[in-house]
């Protein structure tokens, strides 16, 4: 078993990933700007914008995740927000690296969150992770959080994660929504590719990556069987409600209202996690229907 130290261990991944941590009997604690603890986790002062930390976080701790970082979907994304979205990664990566150099330390394996953004619009290719990096801001920035990480002084699995399906948040509420009201949309044309993940088997990959010590670089955090956003909605209405109605929403009407932003739901991103289930990872909901049904039933 392992000591665990996460940044960012109050948001939607890493209260999940505490929870499976711990049922799994590893020890865990967080890096929070408050250092107040929660839900009896022992919590740690830190401070990426100045790059502080408290040296007795990382003196026991063996593995660090790092899944902090300002929401890409949160807001609008102008030229101040853009940069906090840059920044809060970077500061991050930077406040890391200084603690893992500078502090004693037991630290052997470093897992920071990364993002499919990488990719950016590729349409119909097959992406696997030695595929080039896309074009567009998502691309540019997710590329610049990677490169931060080269130079860790321990083993570094990069998570590029798809869109977590979770009824606790993320985008699966907000999709669901309208389902409510007899409403199915479809944005854009419908036929770009969406790269999903059960929010269990992405934490499971977390904690794969944790036992797997020949896994590093880049991994694919998505479902073996990524759909289109068209087939997406389809089964989310065949689970939810079967009598909705399909609404078009045309993606120039899209790029009116959000700008640039429509990016994140206009963009296709086929990708194909080759990388994890080489290395023996096994996924427990690799069918959309089947996770959606598992998600909505629990």
């Amino acid at each position: 078993m392992a000591n665990i130290l996460i940044a960012g261990g109050s948001g939607l991944i890493g209260k999940r990933l505490t929870h499976l941590l711990k049922k799994e009997g590893h020890q865990v604690a967080w890096l929070s700007r408050s250092g107040a603890s929660e839900g009896g986790i022992k919590s740690y002062r830190w401070n990426p914008a100045t790059q502080e930390s408290d040296p007795d976080a990382f003196a026991n701790a063996e593995v660090v995740i790092v899944l902090s970082g300002s929401n890409v979907a949160g807001k609008s994304w102008t030229q101040d927000y853009k940069h906090e979205i840059i920044s809060s990664r970077l500061e991050a990566a930077a406040t890391i690296l200084h603690a893992l150099k500078t502090f004693p330390n037991n630290v052997h394996t470093l897992i920071p969150a990364s993002a499919i953004g990488y990719y950016g619009d590729q349409k119909d290719l097959q992406l696997i992770e030695s595929s080039p990096s896309g074009k567009g801001f998502l691309a540019e920035t997710t590329l610049q959080w990677e490169e931060a990480y080269s130079q860790a002084p321990v083993r570094t699995v990069n998570i590029r994660i798809g869109i977590v399906l979770s009824t606790h948040g993320g985008a699966l509420p907000q999709m669901a929504m309208p389902l409510k009201f007899g409403v199915c949309p479809i944005l854009g044309n419908g036929e770009q590719y969406m790269s999903w993940i059960h929010i269990d088997d992405l934490c499971g990959i977390f904690m794969h990556a944790i036992r797997n010590n020949a896994l590093s670089g880049p991994v694919n955090g998505v479902s073996p069987q990524p759909v289109t956003h068209r087939q997406f909605m389809k089964t989310l209405r065949t689970v939810l409600s079967p009598h909705a109605i399909m609404a078009p929403a045309p993606a120039s009407i899209l790029r009116l209202l959000m700008g640039e932003r429509s990016s994140i739901i206009l963009d296709s991103t086929r990708v194909n996690p080759s990388k994890i289930t080489n290395s023996g990872f096994s996924f427990r909901f690799p069918d959309l229907k089947n996770a959606l049904q598992h998600l909505y039933e629990t």
